[in-house]
């Protein structure tokens, strides 16, 4: 059995043991070879028959990542070796020498009762982020894996450090390996439990650490929906942050986003990670576009080239039938009364004179009518509407554009309170407790009743 003071290699000097599980031992240690006598930890590995070779593997894969390492906010490698029988008191053991870095993990601060604020934790994703860059990006990319509070240090210094590569993937020995599952539940996305593993996986653990930070609760034991992590009602937080914040931790690999760059650069701006949308799919036909996502609902009204050929032919021939009907009122109608009652006197005179009145009456009156028939086949082809719905924290933010200028824009309306139908060709939006609002399009009812659906339904699972 290991023990304090005991010195390993002529050169470590056990001081405090700081974890003891499985085979697994974890000790600060003094290194004696060292004028100032550095501190540093030593992780040992026992080589007994309980030993698993997945486990043997990780620890060896640790090692090597770790001299390839040289970030500063990432325990430098020091040593590796093995310790015989006699040493290791009747047990072969593997050892692991690393940087020691002074402070406490993030685990160690919530367990003692601190709780963090969004300043607090937007720093301490900052910097996480710029590790995680480095991981990804760098010549030798390397997925963590086993990003949580514990593996997370606050030195001292107030900067922010990265430690326990014990489940560390090296992505260029990735293809056609199998690989040990690996990762901590509330934590690791469902990828990474399915052996398939990637830099976004370490986002998401990232995005679960940081709600864990602003809740105090681990990911675990907070409510889900639809593998959703639900924490919104429990922190109080700025809508983007928080959204943000979502966009990490989108269970889907597909939305989620997949660079640590790219969530860096948008959190500095300030700019929402828009999740990739899916197209709905539809009949070529059809003069619109749906796109959604799990919290955005896109309709585009824009009509493709088919439809508008087929709206230019219709507008052909209601003005030519327009035509038609003016000159028969005007040329023709009257020349034929006027043939039929040539020579009969005064009386017909008076019925010629009184017909003509009635149909300039007829066409002043319903002049209007015609206008808006012929402006509300016309002019819809001309416009291209973007109807957009935005999940915003517990809320939902409606906006309408057409040709790119808003036109319509309401916020703070609760999924319960909103529904979209249809009406005497105009696509409704209904809001309970607010002044309803639509739109005119050149739709038909089927169309209509096709989008409400689908905006319906996508409400249903928000």
């Amino acid at each position: 059995m290991l023990q304090t003071e005991q010195i390993l290699q002529d050169r470590y000097q056990l001081q405090q043991q700081l974890g003891n599980n499985a085979g697994r031992q974890t000790w600060l240690a003094q290194d004696i070879s060292t004028s100032t006598g550095e501190l540093a930890i030593v992780k040992l590995l026992a080589f007994s028959p309980h030993l698993q070779w997945d486990d043997f593997k990780l620890f060896e894969r640790e090692a090597q990542v770790l001299q390839k390492l040289t970030h500063p906010r990432i325990p430098r490698y020091r040593d590796y070796f093995s310790l015989d029988k006699q040493m290791g008191e009747g047990l072969c053991w593997f050892g692991l020498v690393q940087e020691y870095i002074p402070g406490k993990s993030l685990q160690q601060a919530l367990d003692s009762g601190q709780r963090f604020s969004e300043s607090q934790v937007k720093a301490i994703a900052t910097q996480i982020l710029e590790i995680l860059i480095y991981l990804h990006e760098g010549e030798s990319p390397v997925i963590h894996r086993d990003i949580k509070p514990s593996n997370i240090i606050l030195g001292e210094d107030d900067k922010v450090y990265l430690v326990d590569f014990g489940a560390v993937q090296d992505t260029a020995a990735a293809a056609g390996a199998t690989f040990t599952i690996v990762g901590t539940t509330g934590y690791a996305p469902l990828e990474q439990f399915w052996g398939k593993a990637v830099p976004a996986s370490d986002l998401y653990a990232l995005g679960a650490t940081l709600v864990h930070l602003l809740t105090g609760i681990c990911p675990a034991d907070l409510p889900q929906h639809n593998l959703r992590i639900q924490f919104k009602d429990k922190v109080s937080i700025r809508e983007i942050f928080l959204n943000w914040i979502e966009a990490l931790i989108e269970p889907s690999l597909e939305q989620r986003v997949s660079r640590a760059k790219v969530a860096l650069e948008n959190l500095k701006t300030g700019r929402v990670i828009v999740p990739l949308m899916e197209s709905i799919p539809l009949s070529a036909y059809y003069p619109f576009t749906l796109k959604k996502s799990p919290t955005v609902f896109l309709i585009i009204l824009s009509p493709n080239p088919l439809s508008q050929l087929i709206i230019f032919a219709a507008k052909i021939i209601l003005m030519l039938i327009i035509g038609l009907i003016l000159f028969v009122s005007f040329f023709i109608l009257p020349a034929l009364v006027t043939a039929l009652i040539s020579g009969i006197g005064f009386f017909m005179e008076v019925i010629k004179i009184t017909i003509s009145l009635l149909l300039i009456v007829f066409w002043v009156l319903t002049l209007r009518e015609w206008v808006y028939l012929c402006k509300d086949i016309y002019f819809p082809s001309l416009s291209v509407f973007h109807i957009r719905l935005d999940k915003m924290s517990q809320f939902l933010t409606l906006t309408i554009a057409k040709n790119n200028q808003i036109i319509q824009e309401e916020h703070k309306i609760s999924p319960t309170d909103f529904s979209v139908n249809f009406k005497n060709r105009n696509l409704l939006f209904n809001i309970k407790s607010r002044q309803n609002f639509g739109i005119k399009t050149n739709l038909s009812r089927p169309h209509y009743q096709l989008i409400a659906r689908q905006v319906n339904s996508w409400l249903e699972n928000i």
